[in-house]
């Protein structure tokens, strides 16, 4: 029976060994800090979208499946390149959570932000009442937009992208939006050594390719953060575009967003730093 405990052990520490080390959770702390907003994600949702049909309940969000992206926070601009310092620098900004629900006839993919303070400019074309709605809403988590995916289009799937890309998803990736040149989220890429070494757009965005090319490391979606980092910091300051601009994914045909309250976190965010990371995207994909 000893023996039989020990074989037993040891095929477990085996197979726990076998087990790749290479993997990452990119939802965040997305159940915690969305779940009391379950609600709302139901309501905006079945209320957007009940032309098609599409009904969902609160045990359809699954915050698991839920992105972090870290906005607003220019990591070409950091002396580092060691991914724990970078994420601890992001961590100090702002981000978002893309969070996709799957229904029975497609995927909506909800896109959610912290509500910000009221700017001066703001309070130029907002009412009293609706400047109040935003100043109820500061610091708290707010569907800002929503997309709907039919069925067998995942391109909203960052991870699926990525895997596809590099196989297994090394531990530490960090999703990144409103970088300089790109104009989409990427994927910051460690090596063994915890450095970033290696940055791939997960969304099909735009980019100038003549102005950086390609690593030989595994093809043309591959490119070198090293390189990426000092040609970014050395664009020229008025060509926006190449300087700004970023989008939660490329989605051709975005549905109206009937909300109030994301015409008012619209407005808001069109005047704050990070504005340009929705008002870009494109919608309802096909």
């Amino acid at each position: 029976m000893k023996k039989f405990f020990a074989s037993l052990l040891t095929l477990s520490m085996a197979f726990l060994l076998s087990i790749p080390a290479f993997a990452t959770d990119f939802s965040g702390n997305a159940e915690y800090e969305l779940e009391s907003v379950s609600n709302k994600i139901v309501t905006a949702i079945n209320e957007v979208y009940g032309d098609k049909s599409v009904t969902v309940t609160a045990a359809d969000v699954d915050y698991a499946k839920a992105y972090k992206v870290y906005v607003d926070t220019d990591v070409f601009t950091l002396t580092t390149n060691s991914a724990a310092e970078i994420e601890a620098a992001l961590e100090n900004g702002n981000y978002v959570y893309v969070l996709p629900v799957n229904t029975a006839n497609g995927t909506v993919v909800v896109n959610l932000q912290k509500g910000l303070p009221l700017s001066d400019n703001a309070k130029a074309v907002l009412t009293e009442d609706e400047q109040q709605e935003v100043i109820d809403n500061v610091g708290k988590w707010t569907v800002s937009s929503l997309a709907f995916y039919n069925s067998g289009n995942s391109n909203y799937n960052y991870e699926a992208r990525l895997s596809n890309i590099i196989g297994e998803i090394p531990e530490g990736t960090l999703l990144v939006g409103s970088l300089p040149i790109f104009q989409d989220v990427v994927a910051l890429i460690p090596n063994d050594a915890g450095m970033i070494d290696s940055l791939i757009p997960v969304t099909d965005t735009e980019y100038d390719s003549n102005l950086i090319g390609p690593t030989t490391r595994g093809g043309s979606e591959i490119f070198s953060y090293e390189r990426v980092k000092d040609i970014a910091n050395n664009l020229p300051e008025a060509d926006p575009e190449l300087a700004g601009g970023t989008v939660v994914d490329n989605i051709e045909a975005r549905h109206p967003m009937f909300l109030f309250y994301g015409v008012i976190i619209a407005l808001v965010v069109i005047v704050c730093s990070i504005s340009f990371f929705f008002a870009r995207k494109k919608t309802t994909a096909k």
